[in-house]
């Protein structure tokens, strides 16, 4: 995870070249620009490596919801169509 990202994921901003974002109410600096890369704090290197690990889980939550979802399409796909019998039984209009 890349500092823009865990600042666009915890709402940051950039300001005065440093990435920040406020957690539980308190301004924390994520990043620091040096030269043209961000180099994270040690902080945001804790942010970061605990939202890594959740956008894994999600991600892999996510994906887990499809193959469900696409398993329960696949059985209602799979069942044999059954034919009006109702049309089938009513005598013809004379």
């Amino acid at each position: 995870m890349t500092a823009l990202e865990l600042m666009e994921r915890l709402g940051g901003e950039i300001l005065n070249n440093k990435v920040r974002a406020i957690i539980d109410g308190e301004i924390v600096i994520l990043a620091r620009l040096n030269d043209q890369d961000w180099v994270f704090t040690d902080k945001g290197q804790e942010l970061a490596n605990l939202h890594s690990n959740l956008a894994v889980d999600e991600a892999s939550a996510t994906t887990k919801t499809r193959k469900t979802k696409q398993a329960q399409v696949e059985s209602v796909e799979t069942q044999p169509e059954q034919e009006p019998q109702a049309a089938a039984e009513q005598p013809a209009a004379e």
